[in-house]
């Protein structure tokens, strides 16, 4: 029996990802939104958040292709989120991650014109500023800002409806990550400074490896 290599799967038909890729290259965009969706859904069963986010910003990213505004932001929304909660359970293993999930989420909430962009831009910037002594908070932000998306704006007269299958499939995915959402720890800026005090008693709680990744 032949093994399959990374490389095997990476190319396999069966994979989902590969042939959303393949129908967004062919120019079928509906297609390709429907195995994103797929995708996306067995990655939030799996907790592979990164992965399940990538596939709904892709799958959001095809839909303005094709004219369907309104649901492209509902995955951006969602994808912003996703983006949100991988950054809360990296905070205690990878400050870099960490940072670079929530600006994934600010990049997508901004192309939603979801209002908690803001509130990940402060979250972004109070995690820099506390965890670099060169952080200044006002460059972090500006850095945001000018890299901040324009937010789609839909027209009811100019949208183009999606089969209802695909609508199905996007439903599904948003309810099951919603009912699949892993709770962690409430971001604290403060527990991320005492986490990397050295000097307080017992050192500190993120090891080396885990602040430099």
């Amino acid at each position: 029996m032949q093994v399959k290599t990374w490389l095997h799967r990476l190319t396999d038909e069966s994979n989902l990802w590969f042939n959303a890729v393949k129908a967004e290259d062919d120019g079928d965009f509906e297609t390709a939104v429907s195995y994103y969706m797929k995708d996306a859904l067995e990655c939030i069963r799996q907790q592979s958040l990164v992965r399940a986010a990538l596939s709904c910003s892709c799958a959001a990213n095809c839909l303005v292709r094709m004219g369907s505004l309104s649901f492209a932001r509902t995955l951006y929304s969602e994808a912003g989120t996703i983006y949100v909660e991988n950054s809360e359970l990296a905070l205690s293993e990878s400050i870099r991650e960490a940072l670079w999930s929530l600006q994934q989420a600010f990049e997508n909430y901004a192309l939603a014109g979801d209002s908690a962009v803001d509130a990940v831009r402060d979250r972004y910037v109070a995690l820099a500023a506390r965890t670099s002594p060169f952080s200044k908070a006002d460059k972090e932000a500006k850095h945001l800002g000018l890299h901040r998306a324009e937010p789609i704006n839909p027209d009811p007269t100019s949208e183009t409806r999606i089969s209802e299958r695909l609508a199905v499939e996007i439903e599904t995915f948003v309810n099951a990550r919603k009912s699949s959402k892993i709770e962690a720890a409430k971001f604290d800026p403060n527990h991320v400074m005492k986490a990397i005090d050295s000097s307080g008693k017992g050192g500190s709680r993120l090891d080396e490896k885990s602040i430099a990744s």
